[in-house]
């Protein structure tokens, strides 16, 4: 895989932790490669990407790996804020001007050929490769419904949701600590298990804020396939995704 070193972005500083975990996934919404390039290396904009893929599938290496990228911004996963520190960014040449706009096959072959790289060199599971949009679902959607996720699901690349059996025990022993830690509804449920796959759950006082993560859920999983999701169904998959991660822990 040849990377291209041409450009580089002044716009990183020295990572807090050394591990890197995540890999987060953005979209530039600017209109060519040129103008992405010229945009994340600019030093008065402030954001840069360790990674960008231009349509044609060039992989341009923008700042560099052991340094800590300002992609995420404000962001959150599983407890931690500094995502930066912990992640490596990679921004896709894509502009969402209509609704049905496909990314390229050339970005998306380069981008699984990128991922596989660095999930092998650092060791990074499937459940860790997010969406911007994941980690700053209130102010961000890249890279948005028309990204492929079932493409990476399928090559074992990003986290899948697998359909269970035999989990009436283990949803049993679920519903009498619900009810002892009064989470009696099915928003309660809803919150606390995005909160334990990882989602910022902290300040979802108002209504507008649950459904706009709500929304962000449904466009990272599909679980509808219009942009309005159905209630019902979410409930059901955000609960398996819950279980999948629970009994993935309990064979551990």
């Amino acid at each position: 895989m040849k990377l291209i070193h041409k450009f580089k972005s002044p716009n990183f500083n020295k990572r807090i932790s050394n591990k890197i975990n995540l890999i987060i996934i953005h979209y530039t919404a600017l209109k060519s490669i040129n103008e992405s390039i010229e945009y994340l290396c600019a030093k008065k904009n402030r954001v840069s990407a360790h990674y960008l893929i231009s349509k044609t599938g060039a992989i341009y290496n923008l700042v560099p790996e052991n340094q800590r990228a300002w992609h995420a911004g404000e962001s959150y996963w599983k407890g931690e804020k500094d995502i930066n520190s912990q992640s490596i960014g990679i921004e896709l040449d894509y502009l969402p001007l209509k609704n049905h706009n496909k990314y390229t096959k050339e970005l998306i072959n380069s981008l699984i050929k990128l991922l596989k790289l660095l999930i092998k060199k650092y060791k990074i599971k499937p459940h860790n490769i997010l969406g911007h949009s994941d980690v700053a679902p209130y102010r961000k959607i890249d890279p948005g419904t028309n990204f492929p996720w079932h493409i990476f699901e399928e090559k074992k690349i990003s986290f899948k949701i697998k359909k269970l059996s035999n989990v009436s025990e283990i949803k049993n022993v679920l519903n009498n600590w619900y009810k002892k830690n009064q989470i009696n509804s099915k928003e309660k449920k809803i919150i606390f298990w995005l909160g334990y796959i990882g989602y910022d759950v902290r300040n979802l006082r108002k209504k507008y804020k649950i459904n706009q993560l709500l929304s962000i859920y449904n466009s990272r999983y599909k679980v509808y396939k219009s942009n309005f999701y159905n209630k019902k169904n979410i409930f059901n998959v955000i609960e398996l995704h819950f279980l999948n991660i629970i009994l993935t822990k309990l064979k551990k």
